[in-house]
């Protein structure tokens, strides 16, 4: 981690958010905003791997903008909605709100996952876009979309159905998974005192959580690649860019590894 820089409130407000933010809701905010200032100057070589990462999806949207088959017009729009959260999950994660970043994530593979079938499926579409007309268009839309996730919706891509299942335990549902990392038990001869810490996290626990978070971006992001390959494959720009990317990841994953001891798991013995 490298030397930070200490951050006061006038280097985290605007003078329009002084003026109108009051405690207790300021100090959240500037706390928040403090550990992503923190977090993006601390973890550097992390938070351009993000950034690398998003300027892949931004280039393969901006080369799907023009597209003959009309089959191929509206999937794309799904991915976006998935891109969309995850820029969203990124800045609550590097805020240190690994509990709200998860379950952001979890809805953001969820949407990838509606665009994966509509592209593996085109003749699906009508039953999406007509989810809300009647109790059909919903029967129709349950039995496409909703039951039977993983033979369903998740068809064909695995690998994101397992990141769902798991961001769904640690993040969009209530459990002792999701909560375990910011509850906090004082015990001492007077009293037990329970607490919530609202934002922070150890980075012992918050980098190895972030790396997870961009392969789960990487995951989604070959979705795309391969649901779109014979267009983005013509651009060589992003293949550049996704080279790059994945020697700047595995370079990140070493370095993580080394840093924090991290131990591969024992194999399960039969």
């Amino acid at each position: 981690m490298e030397s930070l820089v200490p951050f006061g409130d006038a280097d985290l407000l605007t003078k329009f958010e002084q003026e109108n933010l009051r405690d207790p809701y300021k100090r959240y905010y500037v706390a928040k905003r403090n550990n992503l200032f923190a977090s993006m100057q601390g973890f550097r070589d992390l938070w351009d791997c993000f950034m690398l990462s998003n300027a892949i999806w931004m280039r393969e949207f901006e080369d799907m903008e023009s597209v003959r088959d009309t089959s191929r017009m509206f999937p794309p729009t799904l991915f976006m909605n998935g891109h969309l959260k995850m820029l969203i999950a990124m800045e609550l994660g590097f805020s240190s709100c690994l509990t709200e970043a998860h379950s952001i994530l979890r809805d953001a593979i969820e949407s990838v996952a509606h665009g994966h079938r509509l592209f593996s499926d085109p003749a699906l579409q009508r039953i999406w876009l007509a989810k809300n007309e009647g109790a059909t268009g919903t029967d129709d839309f349950k039995r496409e979309f909703w039951d039977y996730k993983k033979e369903k919706l998740f068809d064909g891509v695995p690998e994101l159905f397992g990141l769902w299942r798991r961001f769904s335990e640690i993040g969009a549902h209530t459990n002792i998974n999701s909560i375990v990392s910011r509850f906090e038990v004082r015990q001492s001869s007077a009293a037990v005192t329970w607490k919530v810490n609202y934002t922070g996290v150890e980075p012992r626990v918050l980098i190895p959580a972030l790396f997870e978070m961009l392969l789960t971006f990487h995951v989604m992001e070959r979705v795309f690649y391969k649901d779109c390959e014979d267009r983005l494959k013509l651009d060589p720009g992003l293949t550049d860019l996704r080279t790059t990317f994945q020697r700047d990841k595995e370079n990140l994953r070493r370095k993580i590894i080394s840093s924090f001891g991290i131990q591969r798991p024992s194999p399960k013995v039969p």
